[in-house]
């Protein structure tokens, strides 16, 4: 079990549910991608550089693929939180997965850009 599935296993139900889809969607999109715990988060790197975190927090849930991501994707985000760099969401609003997929492929492909 690695730190991240802990993390995501403590969480209440619904909680559990979407960040799992998280965590899948992540996993889809980029097979190697490597579980971390940073700044008290989950977080996944791939090819040795952040690729996004999330956290569960009382009264939302966020997701942080850092500040030109949640630039491209502003107009999308619009019924959601959003400061540099994090995006939140509750378990009764939660981020649809075709948004999530895209901002994951986002933050993969702005790294292989810089490889």
């Amino acid at each position: 079990m690695s730190v991240v599935t802990d993390y995501i296993a403590a969480l209440p139900g619904e909680e559990q549910a979407i960040l799992n889809t998280l965590r899948a969607i992540v996993y889809k999109i980029v097979p190697d991608a490597e579980d971390a715990f940073s700044y008290g988060v989950p977080t996944y790197r791939y090819k040795g550089k952040y690729l996004l975190a999330f956290a569960s927090n009382k009264h939302f849930m966020s997701i942080y693929p850092g500040g030109e991501a949640v630039g491209v994707f502003k107009a999308e985000l619009t019924a959601y939180k959003q400061s540099k760099g994090t995006i939140s969401f509750t378990a009764a609003k939660p981020l649809n997965d075709a948004l999530l997929q895209n901002i994951v492929r986002f933050c993969k492909e702005t790294i292989d850009q810089k490889l």
